[in-house]
């Protein structure tokens, strides 16, 4: 009897190790996840000046309505 208690004991403290584990790397691969997310959107935006630029929307509504009715 003793020997089983023993054997289960062990049994769950394993478990528990491996939980550990498991939670250990799942946080890591959210931290690269999150880091690689951030870096690529950073550079993606960072890559698109024109985004920043000012668009004249007015200007564009002439040109668009010049050449529809030429």
């Amino acid at each position: 009897m003793h020997v089983c208690v023993c054997v289960c004991v062990r049994v769950v403290q394993i478990l528990d190790d491996w939980r550990y584990i498991a939670m250990v790397i799942d946080r890591l691969q959210l931290c690269i996840f999150l880091a690689v997310t951030i870096t690529g959107t950073a550079s993606i935006l960072i890559n698109a000046p024109h985004i920043f630029e000012f668009v004249d929307q007015d200007e564009i509504k002439r040109k668009i309505a010049g050449s529809a009715s030429s």
